[in-house]
């Protein structure tokens, strides 16, 4: 779908967009030097090696060899097509982008997403503004101030209500001449045999932001104790529960300047906390955390902090979510409220200073794990075996020697055994689990080898004075890398139609992202490319691919002997022998 934009309006939105400032959406980026760098959100690190260049508006992470313009960014990050990723900066930017190249179906899926938030948003303040106003939302009103919920929160998360009608809704966007399939779509119907129903009856609405702001679902909970209590929209074109968090279009920035951000389960938890004042807050929505919830957690804070409830079930959901956080490197507290209290009814009842001392209190993973399996297994002889074998993977992945150590004494202290009887345990689990990471820069050696052929593209994008000297002498169709001789040949063919060509134009017209993350490693380097260091670099290449020529000659030569063809050996000794004398020649020229 790449050709159904023009490319002077890809160029326009490639243009007008700031890598740093979509990226810092979703990554905590720092300034180091002339890059920003941070925590890569497509691999596990503790080390920032995600690098952002704003000059070069091209991103590359040095630990998993991920890179590319914003374009491949927003692509691998939410899951979407070339042209959603252009689509959606452009509407950021106020990039016009026409339709008209495109056939009816063409047009019908790449507007879908679109027409899907469009809904989204109608439906959001159609059931504000049924709370607000409507007669029938009093019943919502009173439960929401039951619940102790400011206004100010209210319109904050732009809270909603539905009465109980089955085609309140259906009936609203039928009256706007909106597809009944398309609102279905949206999640907000669901199909009977005869028409449409509502799916959202007599419900509290919440909707569901994005971190730009965007609704991309809602959930709703009962007024009273009818089944199902919660009900969330089901997976669309736009919302997936696994990559969505509620409340983080509003926590992104407390998150980050508090350097942690709360971690809980429902809706009015959350609202709870944001009545005092506590914003650095996310809820889960009606799932487990997953992979993808944790690496949005990295992109907000540098500490998660899980706030559960005190039953069996909050004590085993902290536990089966730790594992994630030490797999993706993130640091996480586990903070377990008082017997008989969520975070909405202790915030409430005891105050915001509470809870926040409470939350200073909170325990690391390793010993919140301690802890809890002591409470599970006891500490009989076979429960201590047991508690041993429970933690030693979990102690074995920390990364910090000293931490280690240090919980491996308290564990040993705690359970009364040997302190080198739980080394060995931890020492022999983890040694069966190092393993290799492959990452692109070592993939068929493409960035390792090839040195000569990297420095040439790279003084080709840096220098383009250069360009006609590389011309000039063919040093593109000698490139021995298929790879990178069809990306010097895309950076000429692009400094042939235009002049003003960035790294990042170059990364645009390259369709596999092997090859775009190829590119983001070669063009961070930032190496000086005078005129000077260029020219030396084409001698020495030149130089480099006479010996090849060379070797390559002697080789066919021996062959043609061993074969006793006389006829081919003739001609391949003339060619040595012309070889021989250009080359002799050109040497005496450069010497004059």
């Amino acid at each position: 779908m790449k050709g159904l934009i023009p490319e002077d309006k890809i160029a326009e939105v490639l243009h007008s967009a700031s890598i740093v400032e979509v990226i810092s959406d979703y990554v905590s980026l720092a300034k180091v030097g002339r890059n920003y760098t941070g925590l890569c959100p497509f691999h596990s690190e503790k080390t920032p090696s995600f690098t952002v260049s704003a000059e070069k508006q091209i991103f590359y992470c040095f630990g998993c060899g991920v890179g590319g313009n914003v374009f491949s960014f927003l692509m691998r990050y939410h899951n979407i097509s070339f042209p959603e990723a252009v689509s959606d900066l452009a509407k950021r930017y106020g990039v016009i982008i026409s339709t008209q190249r495109m056939s009816p179906e063409e047009k019908r899926k790449f507007q879908q997403k679109d027409h899907i938030l469009g809904i989204n948003r109608q439906a959001s303040e159609y059931f504000h503004n049924f709370l607000a106003v409507a007669p029938e939302g009093k019943s919502g009103r009173q439960y929401l101030e039951k619940r102790g919920l400011s206004q100010e929160v209210i319109e904050r998360f732009a809270i909603g209500y539905v009465d109980g009608s089955w085609n309140r809704l259906l009936r609203f966007f039928s009256e706007k001449k909106v597809s009944s399939g398309l609102v279905e779509r949206a999640g907000l119907i669901v199909k009977k045999s005869q028409g449409y129903y509502d799916r959202f009856r007599s419900r509290i609405i919440f909707p569901i932001f994005d971190v730009r702001k965007k609704i991309i679902g809602f959930g709703g909970r009962v007024l009273d104790n009818g089944l199902p209590k919660y009900l969330n929209s089901p997976d669309t074109p736009v919302y997936d529960k696994s990559r969505s968090l509620y409340g983080i279009h509003v926590a992104r920035s407390s998150c980050r300047s508090s350097g942690s951000v709360f971690v809980v389960e429902g809706y009015f938890d959350l609202l709870a906390l944001s009545c005092h004042d506590i914003h650095n807050c996310v809820a889960t929505l009606g799932t487990s955390l997953t992979r993808e919830h944790v690496r949005m957690l990295k992109g907000l804070a540098g500490t998660a902090i899980l706030v559960f409830d005190s039953d069996n079930a909050g004590i085993k959901a902290a536990q089966r979510s730790l594992p994630l956080f030490t797999e993706e490197k993130m640091d996480v507290r586990i903070l377990i409220l008082p017997d008989g209290h969520d975070p909405d009814t202790f915030v409430f009842q005891q105050g915001r200073e509470a809870f926040l001392k409470l939350s200073g209190e909170s325990l690391g993973s390793i010993p919140f794990l301690i802890s809890y399996f002591i409470a599970k297994y006891g500490v009989s002889i076979d429960g201590k075996a047991r508690i041993v074998d429970a933690l030693k993977i979990s102690i074995g992945a920390l990364s910090d020697g000293v931490k280690r150590s240090l919980y491996i004494r308290e564990l040993s202290e705690r359970l009364n055994i040997e302190e080198s009887v739980v080394l060995e345990q931890i020492r022999k689990a983890t040694s069966r689990n190092y393993g290799k990471i492959t990452t692109l820069n070592r993939k068929g050696g493409i960035v390792n080898d090839y040195m000569l052929e990297k420095g040439i593209l790279q003084m080709m994008v840096q220098n383009p004075s250069i360009l006609s000297a590389v011309i000039e002498e063919g040093i593109v169709a000698e490139f021995e890398n298929p790879v990178l001789k069809n990306i010097g040949q895309l950076i000429l063919q692009l400094f042939q139609d235009t002049s003003d060509v960035t790294v990042a134009d170059i990364i645009a017209g390259i369709d596999d992202p092997e090859y775009r993350s190829l590119m983001s490693s070669l063009f961070l380097d930032e190496q000086a490319w005078e005129r000077q260091n260029c020219l030396r670099r084409i001698e020495q290449f030149r130089h480099a691919v006479d010996k090849r020529k060379a070797r390559l000659l002697s080789q066919r030569i021996k062959e043609a002997q061993e074969a006793n063809d006389q006829e081919l050996l003739s001609d391949l000794l003339r060619e040595k022998n012309h070889k021989t004398r250009s080359s002799y020649e050109r040497k005496r020229l450069e010497g004059c």
